[in-house]
């Protein structure tokens, strides 16, 4: 099978090593230039632009879309929707399938205990985008699947800043730096693992016919049971042979505050019941009828720790090196 990943992100770049991995081969679509890799055909510039959207579609049969936008809600509301109908279109013309990795920002009310097929109950401007995004798909003639889920942990998340228990917890406790918790560090919180949500949406383009019957399908990607920041911190400090610091907890009253000054803060305010309170995603049928169960929570804490310190290592000796 022939893969076009657009975006080579976190999630993008483990849906290429996966596809690789299984045999497949893949074309990448993504702004900026890279190395030639085995097995990877690129494509270089705006999917906006047909000319190049119809090069990097050559010999497709399914496509992965993974681009996404810097975070602020203004900006997704302006340059998503526009983004995807492009890969829509395209992928009705073709006829071929097409995912979309889908957060929980949509569910937002709802994700107390979040079941595969709830209403969408978005609680701020994020998450308006995103169920105008999933309304999109689901009018739209292309078969897409939209795989949902929690905050990323994994290998790929390392250095990126995008998934925030991986930028503010592991990374800091490999750097040695004290923890940041936002929200209740004692709270259930559901999580990625992202090589996982990679094989679901591997999965989800081969059998499309059949978990889209109706040409649209919202499904939850496998996701271990969820457990507390505060576990995480101690869990993640043992495998990094490091003393468990006591977090730098922040207020919810602070984001508020904070809000009107910073994006980032009004952001996480935006989704803050995510965090302040439990966040749990439960099994939906890619794991209780098709089979794909998700790593165990301690697996995937193990390899992104593993990630982020050898990360830091080589952050240091490329100091020490330079000094």
């Amino acid at each position: 099978m022939h893969h076009l990943v657009i975006g080579e992100g976190q999630i993008g770049r483990a849906i290429i090593d996966r596809a690789l991995a299984e045999g497949d081969s893949v074309t990448v679509l993504r702004r900026s230039s890279a190395a030639p890799e085995p097995g990877v055909r690129r494509v270089t510039g705006d999917l906006l632009d047909p000319t190049v959207l119809r090069e990097a579609l050559v010999g497709a049969d399914a496509i992965h879309a993974c681009f996404h936008a810097p975070y602020d809600a203004r900006i997704w509301a302006r340059d998503l929707p526009p983004r995807e109908l492009a890969v829509l279109d395209a992928a009705a013309a073709k006829d071929i399938p097409v995912t979309f990795p889908e957060s929980l920002y949509g569910f937002q009310g709802a994700a107390l205990n979040l079941a595969e097929g709830a209403r969408l109950a978005p609680r701020d401007l994020k998450g308006e985008v995103r169920e105008m995004l999933l309304a999109q798909r689901r009018a739209h003639p292309a078969r897409t699947l939209s795989l949902v889920a929690a905050d990323l942990l994994g290998p790929t998340a390392v250095g990126t800043n995008a998934a925030v228990v991986c930028a503010m917890l592991i990374e800091r406790i490999a750097a040695d730096t004290r923890p940041i918790v936002v929200g209740d560090p004692a709270a259930a919180h559901s999580l990625t693992f992202i090589p996982d949500l990679a094989v679901a949406m591997l999965h989800a383009v081969r059998h499309a016919a059949r978990l889209a019957p109706e040409g649209d399908a919202v499904l939850h990607a496998p996701s271990a049971p969820a457990r507390s920041q505060s576990e995480l911190i101690t869990a993640a400090s043992a495998l990094l042979a490091t003393k468990a610091r006591r977090p730098l907890v922040i207020p919810r009253i602070a984001l508020r505050a904070l809000a009107p000054l910073s994006t980032f803060a009004r952001e996480l305010h935006g989704i803050s019941g995510l965090w302040y309170s439990p966040s749990v995603l439960q099994p939906g049928l890619l794991t209780t009828q098709e089979g794909l169960q998700p790593t165990s929570w301690e697996d995937a804490l193990e390899k992104t720790t593993q990630a982020a310190g050898a990360a830091r290592a080589e952050a240091r000796g490329a100091r020490a090196a330079a000094a």
